[in-house]
Parts: C-alpha cells; structure tokens; sequence
C-alpha cells in the first residue's frame, strides 16, 4: 500500500510540474499565466510537503 501513495504523489507532482512548465512557455505575457502558475505551484508545494510531513511519518 505504501508504494502505491507514493506513485500517485510522484505522478501528481510530474503531472502539476508538467502543466506549469508548459503553460509558462505557451501562455507567456497572458493574464491566464498567473493564475495557473499559482494553481499548478501551491500544487506542487503540497505534495512535497505531504511527503515530507506524511510519508516520513510512514516510514518510521
């Protein structure tokens, strides 16, 4: 089970790093840009902080 919430964090950190990357490239200048790069970011910092704060919890 442990394995299977850490490919799921890691795919959802990918998938919100992807969107955040390509959407800085394509809607460069846009007002659309802030938004989702706030989105996508506030995203990415709560799955590292999930696994720092949960998944070492796990493993001790």
């Amino acid at each position: 089970m442990n394995g299977t919430g850490t490919t799921a964090r890691w795919t959802l950190f990918g998938l919100l790093l992807a969107v955040n990357v390509v959407s800085n490239l394509t809607l460069k200048g846009t007002w659309l840009e802030i938004p989702v790069s706030v989105l996508t970011g506030l995203g990415v910092v709560a799955v590292v902080l999930d696994h720092l704060l949960r998944g070492r919890r796990r493993e001790r």
